[in-house]
């Protein structure tokens, strides 16, 4: 697998230590990588973009700049300031430091950027790898397998769009089962809580939070099961959410009357 450019980014920021596995695969890939990424965590964000402040670059390297946007920013901004006349064959999201899965999976930067892409007829693919510690960093199985994941997917979009969501369970590499394609299934996220503070001032705040209960997702096709019988998951990801299926059943294109209603008012 070879192609002329790649583009990278990630919601982790410039300076997370996946987006420089995520370089170096893409650096394996291609001739030319761009890397513009956040200038810093913009995990939870999902695809937003920034309607309500400017969007300031500053360069960190050959071809290496950060925004201090979104992820959705970043594909935008690469593409209107340096790309446009030049696309990138790829736009490599990640590597996240967390699995995207489930119910995460509607939220998350990693897979806000990749959408964004998709928008503007990209190829793009997330790459996030699992963690069972958050201080015990650890890219090894995504290194391992994460070139050849994404070829075996290249190699087929013309049967299907190349547009990913590949996580990495953790475990050691030589005891990767393989790939299994996935679907998002919810129920992971049973409930949101907040997490009550006082700041300095004696006033309340709350840190938004959720309860979580991966066990209770047991679908054959799940992507989190996957990472639980030691699989990697590839779910393949759409920029639309339109649901075609209950549209077709409802009737695609047809019209209804509208009966009048009273309000109750006046």
């Amino acid at each position: 697998m070879k192609l002329k450019r790649v583009l990278v980014t990630n919601d982790d920021g410039i300076d997370a230590p996946g987006l420089k596995i995520a370089e170096t695969i893409a650096a394996a890939m291609a001739d030319e990588v761009w890397t513009v990424a956040p200038l810093a965590d913009q995990s939870g964000v999902g695809q937003g973009i920034s309607m309500h402040h400017p969007l300031r670059l500053s360069h960190h390297g050959d071809r290496r700049f950060a925004v201090d946007g979104t992820p959705a920013d970043c594909v935008m901004y690469a593409m209107a300031a340096f790309l446009a006349e030049t696309p990138p064959d790829l736009v490599l999201s990640g590597v996240n430091w967390g699995a995207n899965l489930s119910d995460s999976v509607m939220y998350s930067g990693t897979v806000g950027a990749v959408l964004a892409a998709d928008h503007l007829g990209l190829p793009a693919i997330a790459l996030s790898q699992a963690f069972h510690d958050r201080l015990a960093l650890d890219f090894a199985v995504t290194e391992a397998h994460a070139l050849a994941v994404i070829a075996d997917l290249w190699d087929q979009r013309d049967d299907h769009s190349c547009c990913w969501n590949i996580n990495f369970p953790m475990m050691t590499s030589t005891d990767i089962r393989g790939v299994r394609l996935t679907r998002q299934v919810g129920g992971a996220i049973s409930a949101p809580r907040l997490i009550e503070g006082i700041d300095g001032r004696g006033l309340t705040y709350h840190w938004l939070s959720f309860e979580r209960n991966t066990a209770a997702v047991r679908a054959a096709d799940a992507d989190v099961g996957a990472l639980r019988d030691g699989f990697i998951s590839a779910m393949p990801l759409r920029g639309t959410r339109c649901d075609d299926a209950l549209l077709e059943r409802a009737g695609a294109g047809s019209e209804r009357q509208l009966k009048p209603q009273a309000t109750g008012t006046g």
